[in-house]
This record gives structure tokens, C-alpha cells and sequence, in this order.
């Protein structure tokens, strides 16, 4: 592994890198209450573009030509959603005010794979399914309750929506405690939202033109890969692994993996890069932020926290490659790549 570039985040900071566009060769970065356009061609910053917020998340549309940001507003659960054309001139970009998601926006906000141009946003009282391209709502479902979360589950053709509305407490105060999940279930077809019923697996999702698939019907967690005829399958109570990033060639996966054993102790957590051709882990690191590669060259992405916070840009190929496991990991068996610091490029941001 060789380093490319290092850029400082800050010391001790609450700043983030909040994701990556590998169609416009794009880093998006929060430092503050700005958001940082940062090129992966000439390693310099865009632009720096101001809000009133904090930017906390920037999802983008399955074109990836345009994304969400959401910004939220001081230390409440208000937030101001965002939309950007990733088309335009990147120097001047307009952000499109589009309203208020709900209070947990990470799991309310979705790419949706039937639908390219569309983002899903969960309000607090509707879902919304949002055509980017024509910077018009499509379709919009009002709920009766407030939504809390969402779980997107994305089966052969169908998109179905599991969604969790906010718990309310019991009237005698003297037994405060949550009541059992209140969830309903939808499904997405041919403009239109509509209710149904309890849908099977619980986690379903796909990547790379659907020749990645990620399901969990609760029992097994299984992960297959039709173009190589690849498969691996997890015992989902002991294995808690989530797939969170799959690059643009899908050469690799990356995610989490949580360990527990049978008595439900907790056993730690790896960020993971992941080959996709044998969906064998190739690289981790202990208690580790989310990894992105950057597939046009062979660049590795991922935090580094330390006493001063850096996004880490270093060239990772197969000669790089560990030869682990699961179960390697769960044991702790994992080495430190050894990484070529020499000449590396320093960028204060």
C-alpha cells in the first residue's frame, strides 16, 4: 500500500467525510458547517460551499448525477433537505431547498435501484418518492404517525418499505417502557405507494446492476454474487454484518461486520473491504471507519482517527490483498498492511 494524499480533518473534530461519487470523481467532505467538493482527479479542493446547518449526510441518486444533503439545524432533530444536480458547473452549484426529513434522516433517506433519477424521503408524517430529474415529488403516501425509521427491501423487481413509526409510552408513567415496534409495510410500483403485508426477508438489497445481493430473512444472512457464482452465508445472531458501499466497477464491497457469541455477548466490530469475486475479506481494521475504493485508481479511502482526525488516500491493489475470513476476524487475526508513507501529498482543508 502506498499513501497518496492525507487530509487534515481537523484535531480532535467533529468533522466527517460523508461519502463519495465515483461518476464525478468526487469527495464530499463536512468540516463545520461547510461542505467540501474535493476532486479524486486533481487531489484539490472544488469549492467550499456554506450552510446555516451542520451537513450530516449526502445521499446519492442510483445515476449518481444528482444527491441529497441533509443539514441539521443546531442540537435539535430539525433538518433542511437539500438537492444538488451533480450535472451542473460544481463551482456553482444551486442547492435546491426540498422541506424537512424526518428526525433520524440516515435511515429515512434511500437510492432506490427500479428508480434512477428518483431519492425515497421519509418525512415525518409522509413518504415521498422524489424525481431529481424533473425536480418534482411523484408520488407522495401521508401517514398517520410520525415515521422513525425505514428498511429498504428490494426483492426481484419489487421495492418494499418497512417502516418503523416513533414508540409512544404508556399513559401510567409508573411503567414507562416502549411498546412492541409499531411497523407497517409498503411496496413501490408503477407510481404508486400502496400498504401490504408482512414482507419476507427482513433485509433485502441489491448492487452493481443487481448482480450483488444482500439478504437477511432473520435465520441466514446470505451474500451472493451472480456474475463469478459466488456465495457466502452468515448466521445473522452471531455475524451482524451490514454491506454499506459497493464501488463503481464492483470490484469491492465494504461494511461492518459485528461479532457476538451464542450466549449474545458482544465480541467487537471491523470495517471490512471485501473482494467481489470471492466475497472473502481482503482487508480490516479493528473498531475502523467506513472504507471506500475508488476503483479509477485503485485508491482505498477511509477516517483515520487519531490525536489530529485525516481522510486517508492510499493505492490498494490485489498485491495488497490479506487472505482473511470471517471467522479470522472474529478471532482477531488480522495484520496491519505495511503502507509506504514517502512522498504523499499534505491538504489542510
Amino acid at each position: 500500500m502506498k499513501k497518496i494524499a492525507e487530509l487534515s480533518l481537523g484535531i480532535e473534530s467533529n468533522n466527517h467525510l460523508l461519502g463519495i461519487n465515483e461518476k464525478y470523481n468526487l469527495l464530499f467532505i463536512q468540516i463545520e458547517k461547510a461542505l467540501i467538493l474535493f476532486s479524486l482527479k486533481s487531489l484539490e479542493i472544488i469549492e467550499r460551499y456554506k450552510f446555516s446547518g451542520i451537513p450530516e449526510a449526502v445521499i446519492f441518486s442510483e445515476s449518481k448525477d444528482y444527491a441529497v444533503l441533509v443539514c441539521r439545524q443546531g442540537f435539535s432533530s430539525s433538518n433542511k433537505v437539500y438537492l444538488m444536480n451533480l450535472q451542473e458547473d460544481l463551482k456553482h452549484l444551486n442547492f435546491s431547498l426540498k422541506g424537512e426529513a424526518s428526525a433520524v434522516f440516515k435511515s429515512t433517506i434511500f437510492p432506490l435501484s427500479n428508480y434512477p433519477d428518483h431519492i425515497l424521503i421519509g418525512r415525518k408524517n409522509s413518504l415521498e418518492l422524489f424525481n431529481c430529474r424533473k425536480d418534482e415529488i411523484d408520488i407522495t403516501y401521508q401517514t398517520d404517525k410520525k415515521i422513525h425509521l425505514i428498511n429498504l427491501i428490494e426483492f426481484n423487481d419489487e421495492i418494499n418499505l418497512a417502516v418503523r413509526y416513533e414508540a409512544e409510552f404508556q399513559e401510567d408513567i409508573s411503567k414507562l417502557y416502549l411498546l412492541k415496534p409499531d411497523i407497517d409495510y409498503y411496496c413501490i410500483d408503477n407510481g404508486v405507494i400502496y400498504e401490504r403485508s408482512v414482507v419476507s426477508p427482513k433485509v433485502s438489497k441489491y448492487y452493481k446492476e443487481k448482480t450483488i445481493h444482500f439478504v437477511n430473512d432473520g435465520s441466514q444472512l446470505i451474500l451472493s454474487n451472480s456474475s463469478t457464482s459466488s456465495k457466502q452465508a452468515y448466521n445473522p445472531k452471531l455475524d451482524r454484518l451490514n454491506i454499506e458501499f459497493v464501488d463503481i466497477e464492483g470490484r469491492y464491497l465494504s461494511g461492518e461486520v459485528h461479532f457476538f457469541d451464542q450466549k449474545d455477548n458482544y465480541l467487537g466490530r471491523y470495517s471490512f473491504l471485501m473482494d467481489a469475486k470471492t466475497l472473502e475479506p481482503v482487508y480490516a481494521k479493528k473498531d475502523g471507519l467506513k472504507f471506500y475504493y475508488y476503483a479509477k485508481k485503485n485508491y482505498l479511502i477511509y477516517v483515520e482517527v487519531r490525536k489530529e482526525d485525516y481522510i486517508e488516500i492510499v493505492e490498494f491493489t490485489e498485491k495488497d490483498h490479506q487472505s482473511l475470513t470471517m471467522e479470522l476476524l472474529r478471532k482477531g487475526r488480522v495484520k496491519k498492511n505495511k503502507v509506504d508513507s514517502q512522498g504523499f501529498k499534505q491538504i489542510i482543508l
